[in-house]
């Protein structure tokens, strides 16, 4: 039986999604890569094929099922819209229906076990938002549609790795509390509840993901030095270390709260399959520190598998040919497992 391929959405048409994914695809024999097709428009992705001088030859397909066939010579495009009017660098709020309509049919054919899981390249959150996206990223949108369509009681939580640390250490797996919102919202936002919630998503997510039978997760701290018992915030005593004993007796392997300056370093994170943190830089602040090029984001919590490179639309260097591809290869190697 052929293997169902990967779906990747178009992302921000300005930006370097082509780019990505037309550079990635010609590396696909060299790096072993697995079928994906692209959700995208099909002559807007072969002009940005044209103005680079990739010489990418692309195939228009009607189903997920024609990729296996067309992967290995064409790279596979399902085309969406009518008319997408573009400028490298330039994001326009207009050509935000279609990013959204890229990432919706990306869900819906891995919901219909068209594909085995997805691939969302960046967009500009500033752009959907003005024109009238309602989250704060991809990840609470893909969230909120599977509790829509597939299951109210999902919880997901954003989760990124590293695939190459550069202390050549243990992968770094970070799980977040909290995720696109203002450093002044935090303590506002953190709450016992949300706090179990996300704890039990990343503890699943870690064994239907990775694979870990019995995770041991670190909890991190908000404040300097974990509070210093109370000392220093209050929220160390009062939220979470509540939260990790009521856990500890439902037979989670949790230890915290530890502090963030020093619980990410080579020799502490041995200890742990993953580290919760409470807050988007606490985490992606050592995370991008280890493996800046290689590391990605997946959204757990999920009945379905989405990854995401882990970088934004790079809108100053869109039309200069010289977008890495590291992140999302480090995406579809992912899935090498599944």
């Amino acid at each position: 039986m052929t293997k169902k391929p990967i779906v990747i959405s178009m992302g921000e048409p300005s930006g370097i999604a082509s780019e990505i994914v037309l550079k990635t695809w010609k590396q696909r024999k060299r790096l072993k890569i697995s079928p994906f097709f692209l959700i995208d428009n099909y002559n807007r992705l072969n002009s940005v094929n044209s103005l680079l001088d990739l010489k990418v030859k692309t195939k228009e397909i009607k189903s997920p099922d024609e990729t296996s066939f067309y992967f290995q010579d064409f790279l596979p495009i399902y085309n969406i819209g009518k008319n997408i009017r573009f400028k490298l660098g330039f994001p326009k709020k207009e050509n935000s229906k279609f990013v959204i309509e890229s990432i919706k049919k990306s869900f819906d054919f891995v919901k219909n076990k068209k594909a085995v899981g997805m691939i969302t390249l960046p967009i500009c959150k500033k752009t959907v938002k003005s024109f009238g996206f309602k989250f704060n990223g991809q990840t609470e949108f893909i969230g909120h549609l599977t509790k829509k369509e597939i299951d109210p009681k999902a919880t997901e939580i954003m989760i990124l790795t590293t695939f190459k640390p550069s202390d050549k250490g243990k992968n770094l797996i970070v799980g977040l509390v909290t995720t696109h919102s203002p450093l002044k919202n935090i303590f506002k936002e953190l709450n016992k509840i949300k706090l179990k919630k996300k704890i039990l998503s990343f503890n699943q997510s870690l064994k239907t993901i990775w694979n870990k039978r019995e995770p041991t997760i670190g909890i991190a701290s908000i404040n300097p030095h974990a509070g210093e018992g109370g000392m220093i915030g209050k929220e160390e005593v009062n939220i979470i270390l509540p939260v990790i004993k009521e856990l500890l007796l439902d037979g989670l392997k949790l230890e915290g709260p530890l502090s963030s300056d020093s619980c990410f370093f080579k020799t502490n994170r041995e200890k742990y399959d993953g580290i919760l943190c409470m807050y988007h830089d606490q985490g992606l602040s050592p995370l991008k520190t280890l493996d800046f090029y290689n590391s990605i984001n997946i959204t757990g919590g999920l009945p379905i598998l989405r990854v995401s490179p882990d970088h934004g639309p790079a809108f100053d260097i869109a039309k200069k040919n010289k977008a890495k591809i590291n992140s999302l290869v480090s995406c579809l190697k992912f899935f090498d497992k599944f």
